[in-house]
């Protein structure tokens, strides 16, 4: 297992842990727009996600 597939997993988790807290993600462009509960934001998940190459920018938009 090389260290490509250990980063690729940990992103994958990454994502997983912060969807279920209201994030939503576009890959191609590593975009993460924050949920619209500010109270579940994580500063250490978001700081971990920076590292791998995410920007993020707020929920302009009420979603469905």
């Amino acid at each position: 297992m090389g260290k490509e597939d250990k980063q690729m997993r940990k992103e994958r988790n990454l994502r997983y842990q912060m969807r279920k807290k209201g994030y939503l993600f576009n890959r191609e462009q590593r975009v993460a727009v924050l949920p619209e509960d500010s109270k579940n934001r994580s500063a250490v998940q978001e700081k971990r996600l920076r590292i791998l190459g995410y920007e993020f920018q707020y929920n302009m938009f009420q979603t469905i």
